[in-house]
C-alpha cells in the first residue's frame, strides 16, 4: 500500500494559520470548527523554554482507532491509506472523538454528525493539492512523495506531540533546528539563533 500522509516542517512554518483558514473555508465549515490546526507549541527543556509551531489534522493512521472502534462503520481505508468517513453512516454517538488522541473527527453541532480531514482525495485525484497544503506560503505542509522526501531522514513525531505507537500515525516531521521559526529560550532571554530560514 502507497500510504498517504502530511509532512510538515516545523523550521518553515509561521503560525499564520493560512493552512486552517483554507480548510475551513473551502469546506464551508461552521465558525469555531476546523479540520486543521495551527497551535504554538511551548516546551520547558532543561531549563529553557522551547517554542514552535505545530500544524495538525488528520494523521491517517496505520491503524486508526476511529476505524475500528465505530460502531456504525462510517469510517473506512482506502487503498492509499486516506482514511475517509461516511456522513451518511454516522449516529452522532462521539465513539470515534473519544477514542482519536489527536481529536481529528469533530462533531458539527447543526446537523449532530461527525467530519474529519480526509486529506482532500477527491483533489488528489484530479493531480491537485489539498486546500491546507496548496495555501502555505512557505511550504512547511506538504503531501509525502518519496521522490522528495528521504523518510529515515524524518521523524514520527515532534516535542509536545503525543505518541501514539497503537496507531501508527502516517504523518512525518522534519527535525527541529533551533533558528527563526523554533525558539530556544531562557528566562527572560531569547537565544534564537537569527539564521537564515532552516528547510
Amino acid at each position: 500500500m502507497n500510504q498517504k500522509g502530511f509532512v510538515f516542517n516545523p523550521n518553515r512554518c509561521l503560525g499564520c494559520r493560512s493552512c486552517q483558514t483554507a480548510c475551513s473555508v473551502n469546506h464551508n465549515l461552521p465558525p469555531g470548527i476546523t479540520l486543521r490546526k495551527v497551535t504554538a507549541i511551548e516546551l520547558a527543556m532543561e531549563g529553557r523554554l522551547l517554542k514552535y509551531y505545530l500544524s495538525s489534522s488528520c494523521n491517517h493512521c496505520l491503524n486508526p482507532e476511529c476505524f475500528r472502534l465505530c460502531p456504525n462503520h462510517a469510517y473506512r481505508k482506502r487503498r492509499d491509506g486516506i482514511v475517509v468517513f461516511d456522513e451518511g453512516k454516522c449516529k452522532g454517538c462521539g465513539t470515534c472523538i473519544r477514542s482519536c488522541p489527536f481529536e481529528a473527527p469533530v462533531l458539527l453541532p447543526d446537523t449532530g454528525k461527525v467530519i474529519k480531514c480526509d486529506l482532500c482525495f477527491d483533489k488528489l485525484e484530479e493531480g491537485e493539492e489539498p486546500f491546507c497544503i496548496a495555501a502555505c506560503p512557505v511550504e512547511a505542509l506538504q503531501l509525502f512523495d518519496p521522490l522528495k522526501h528521504h523518510e529515515h531522514l524524518l521523524l514520527k513525531t515532534l516535542p509536545g506531540i503525543p505518541r501514539i505507537q497503537v496507531t501508527r500515525p502516517a504523518a512525518r516531521y522534519h527535525p527541529l533546528k533551533i533558528g527563526k521559526q523554533v525558539g530556544l529560550h531562557l528566562p527572560n532571554h531569547t537565544i534564537m539563533k537569527e539564521g537564515d530560514r532552516n528547510d
